[in-house]
C-alpha cells in the first residue's frame, strides 16, 4: 500500500498518472448518479432521516455537513460555499437552518435548493406531509372549513409554510393562541379565542410546540397560564366532534401543547403523519430535478 500525505516520494511517471487520471475521471463524472448534500445546522431526527431515506429510493447519493464543520467558521461567503458543491457536483442542497435568510438562496441557479426548514420562514415539506395526512382523512372536501394552528405560531416555519400551502389551495386558515404568540402577518386569519370557537369552526387541528429556542422576549411569555388556556387535554378533546383529528408536526413537548392522557387520544395522528414523511420528501427531490 502507498500513502499520498504530499509529493515527497511520489515519483514522476506516477505524478503523471495520478494527472491523467484525474483528467479523466471528472469528463466521466457527468454521468455518474444525482449527489446531494444534506446540510442540516440544526438538531433534527425525521426530516433529515426522510430526506436520507428518500434520496436512498431514488438512488440519488447523499452526503452530510453543518455549519460547525465547514469553512463558514473561517469566514466563508455563502457564494462561495454554493460554488463549491455546484463544482463538485452536487445537484441538490436541503437546508436546514436557524437563519431566515432565504430570499439570498434564491439566486443560485446551478443548483437545487430545498428548505428542510429555514428559521421560522419555511418548511414546506412538512406542509405536503400535513396537506397529504388532511387529505387521506378528507378533511379538505370544503375550502369554507379553516385548517387551525394551536400553539405557537408566532414562530413556526411549519405554520408559515402551511398556511401559505394552504391558501394557495384556496382554504382558510385559522389560529387559537396567546396573543404573544400571534404571527405580525394576521391577514386573512380566522382568530379564536376558546377551544369551543375551534371544534365549532374547523374538523381538524395542528398542535405546535412552543419554539423557547426562538423566543427574543420569551419574559413575556406566562406559560401556567399557556398550559391552563392552550394545553390539549382528554377532557378538552372529549367536547369536540368525534371525527375531529389533531396532527403535530413534532417533536411533542408532552405537558406543555398537550398533556399525557390526550396524546393517547385516537384523534391524535402524527403516526399517520410521519407516514407521508419519506413520499413528501420523495417527491421534493423530483419537483427539483424537474420530473414533475
Amino acid at each position: 500500500m502507498r500513502h499520498l500525505l504530499d509529493f515527497q516520494d511520489v515519483n514522476k511517471n506516477h505524478l503523471e498518472n495520478l494527472i491523467e487520471e484525474s483528467r479523466s475521471l471528472k469528463i466521466k463524472s457527468k454521468n455518474l448518479d444525482t449527489l446531494a448534500l444534506l446540510k442540516f445546522d440544526e438538531p433534527s431526527t425525521r426530516t433529515r432521516l426522510s430526506f436520507a431515506i428518500a434520496a436512498e429510493k431514488l438512488r440519488i447519493k447523499t452526503f452530510e455537513s453543518s455549519d460547525v464543520i465547514s469553512a463558514k467558521q473561517k469566514g466563508e461567503m455563502l457564494q462561495h460555499e454554493l460554488e463549491t458543491y455546484i463544482s463538485m457536483g452536487i445537484e441538490i442542497l436541503v437546508l436546514r437552518t436557524k437563519e431566515n435568510n432565504i430570499n439570498d438562496y434564491r439566486e443560485f441557479k446551478e443548483i437545487g435548493i430545498i428548505s428542510g426548514g429555514f428559521g421560522n420562514k419555511s418548511h414546506p415539506t412538512q406542509a405536503l406531509i400535513d396537506i397529504s395526512t388532511l387529505y387521506s382523512f378528507d378533511k379538505l372536501t370544503d375550502t369554507s372549513t379553516p385548517v387551525t394552528y394551536v400553539g405557537d405560531v408566532k414562530h413556526s416555519r411549519v405554520f408559515e409554510s402551511g398556511r401559505q400551502l394552504l391558501n394557495l389551495l384556496g382554504y382558510k386558515v385559522g389560529v387559537f393562541t396567546d396573543q404573544n404568540l400571534l404571527p405580525d402577518n394576521k391577514n386573512d386569519l380566522e382568530i379564536y379565542e376558546s377551544w369551543n370557537e375551534v371544534f365549532e369552526n374547523s374538523n381538524s387541528i395542528e398542535l405546535l410546540r412552543v419554539q423557547k429556542e426562538r423566543m427574543l422576549n420569551i419574559e413575556k411569555i406566562n406559560f401556567d397560564n399557556y398550559i391552563k388556556n392552550y394545553q390539549l387535554t382528554k377532557k378538552i378533546l372529549d367536547k369536540s366532534q368525534k371525527d375531529l383529528i389533531v396532527l403535530h408536526p413534532m417533536p411533542i413537548n408532552i405537558g406543555i401543547e398537550i398533556s399525557q392522557d390526550a396524546i393517547e387520544d385516537k384523534k391524535i395522528k402524527y403516526i399517520d403523519q410521519l407516514s407521508h414523511a419519506i413520499p413528501s420528501r420523495i417527491a421534493a427531490y423530483k419537483y427539483v430535478k424537474g420530473e414533475i
